[in-house]
């Protein structure tokens, strides 16, 4: 053991950093852990790991940092890659969340616990930062616009560049396979590495992908623009009330009441016939559902509007928490005021108006159409993933496995399926290299009463690659929302959708994938 374990240090401090054309490397280093365990992190380990399928993580691996920059840039990319004691012969890159394009600790260690070589980058900002206001501009008006080149889509194929050299000159063997998981900010990236470079990775696992990101910025925005409209600003237990009463409304559609809608194509709830219930909202005194919660609910449920009334973007599911985008905090009745998500406020701030105090209530949902495209005549290319075109990544044999909750709350799951069927219309052959799976009852990216994929349905995309084994269903594990007994389903591919036909209802088999539209 120690002889193997000497080997290993002498591997690590002796590795030589890489070199890609274009990029110059500042800083380098290699250094052994041995039986580590991460210390305190915004996400602590011990509750990330159990979700992707892990129990522990003491782990020795070689931890190679290293900054780099693309000279004339005046940039700095900081990227990060752990190489297991025992390694699985498989390289993996690990996507980011918000304005972070990747997570280094909190991700990195499931994967070297599973056995892969795996890289994070930064893509060019600190990698602890949840907002672009730090960098986004170069000063007031001025976009940093290398640096949203690097966040959109640069350093992600060189984290697979940078990545499979240092891995080969650990091992002194070339990974056999590749892989891609990230959800969220990280399904964009997963999307934008199929779409744009489509020989970086064998897999990609893009789960809540952020496509189509100008109108999902808008979406994000759109309740507080149709508050900002009204003038009007309902406490969050109106919104709770609503939902909870569509969730009534809709729950038995798939056979079985369970909090869940699962088929919310059959849902045709409206939020109107509600108003003037009564209501419990605690800590102030409004007593019962009024119109303005009613109108701000049914916006954020139709979607986002061009300015010639089209609807151009999906809303959200009817049972998906209304809180994330409406979140408002009220002082006394009748004084509230909206606490936006910083996504979407940010996005049109700093890269739209390109100024850090801009005052966003003043978007209203007459002008947000404006605000949208004013973003996408700009920022498309350097974020977008919007393009339905994947014949290079086809070509190159690549595999792409995506699922999304239904009740997602911050990414609406409508948005997967829009850009499933955009790709299906081009190509009949879609699910030979692209399978899309809706998981019931699931907010962003995990949470919800729902079951969540095991392990984010990685061994599934594994099986794909390597073994030519296309997916039928995605194992999914949750717990049941009254008894809290665990249950289990299978996720199913678009545009099927789970049906319960009988028996043990926490028992996978009860329940069936069947074509409600076809039916």
């Amino acid at each position: 053991m120690y002889s193997a374990l000497a080997t290993r240090a002498l591997a690590c401090s002796s590795l030589q950093q890489p070199y890609i054309p274009g990029t110059a490397v500042t800083n380098f280093t290699a250094e052994l852990k041995t039986q580590w365990t991460p210390a305190g992190s915004p996400i602590p380990a011990e509750q990330l790991v159990p979700l992707l399928g892990f129990s522990s993580y003491n782990i020795s691996y070689c931890r190679v940092e290293m900054t780099y920059n693309h000279p004339g840039q005046n940039d700095t990319i900081n990227l990060q890659v752990w190489l297991p004691e025992e390694w699985n012969g498989r390289f993996q890159g690990v996507g980011g969340g918000g304005w972070r394009a990747g997570v280094f600790d909190q991700l990195l260690l499931p994967a070297i616990i599973d056995g892969y070589a795996a890289a994070s980058t930064d893509g060019g900002h600190n990698a602890t930062e949840v907002t672009a206001t730090p960098w986004a501009l170069r000063s007031p008006g001025n976009v940093d616009l290398a640096a949203l080149q690097n966040f959109g889509s640069i350093t992600l194929n060189e984290l697979s560049i940078f990545g499979k050299m240092i891995t080969e000159s650990f091992y002194e063997k070339a990974p056999t396979y590749s892989y891609w998981l990230g959800c969220s900010q990280g399904g964009r990236q997963g999307m934008m590495l199929a779409q744009r470079y489509p020989e970086a990775f064998d897999g990609i696992l893009a789960a809540a992908p952020a496509l189509n990101i100008n109108p999902l910025f808008a979406s994000l925005f759109h309740a507080q623009a149709v508050m900002n409209t009204l003038g009007e600003y309902p406490p969050n237990c109106e919104f709770e009330a609503i939902t909870a009463a569509a969730i009534a409304a809709c729950d038995a559609l798939d056979g079985f009441e369970d909090s869940i809608i699962s088929i919310p194509e059959l849902c045709s709830f409206d939020p109107f016939t509600v108003v003037g219930q009564p209501v419990d909202c605690s800590n102030n005194s409004s007593d019962m559902i009024s119109e303005a919660a009613a109108t701000v609910a049914n916006a954020a449920w139709y979607g986002v509007s061009n300015k010639q009334g089209q609807r151009i973007y999906p809303g959200y599911s009817l049972d998906a928490p209304l809180k994330a985008t409406v979140d408002t905090a009220c002082r006394s009745s009748g004084n509230c005021s909206i606490s936006p998500w910083a996504l979407g406020a940010q996005f049109y701030q700093l890269f739209v108006e390109k100024n850090t105090t801009f005052d966003v209530s003043t978007i209203t949902a007459e002008v947000l159409p404006d605000y949208m495209y004013a973003g996408y005549q700009q920022w498309e290319s350097f974020i977008g993933t919007n393009d339905a075109d994947l014949t290079a990544f086809k070509e190159a044999g690549g595999k792409l496995l995506s699922w999304h909750g239904i009740a997602d709350d911050l990414i609406p799951f409508g948005g997967s399926t829009r850009y499933y069927n955009r790709v299906a219309a081009l190509d009949d052959d879609v699910d030979h290299y692209y399978k899309l799976f809706v998981a019931p009852g699931v907010y962003h990216c995990e949470g919800g009463p729902g079951a969540q994929p095991i392990q984010f349905g990685l061994q599934q995309l594994v099986s794909w690659v390597e073994n030519g084994t296309s997916p039928d269903t995605i194992p999914a594990i949750g717990k049941h929302p009254v008894n809290g007994t665990v249950l289990s389903r299978d996720l199913c591919p678009y545009p099927l959708v789970s049906v319960y036909q009988g028996g043990a209802v926490s028992d996978a088999s009860s329940y069936r994938c069947v074509d409600v539209n076809n039916a």
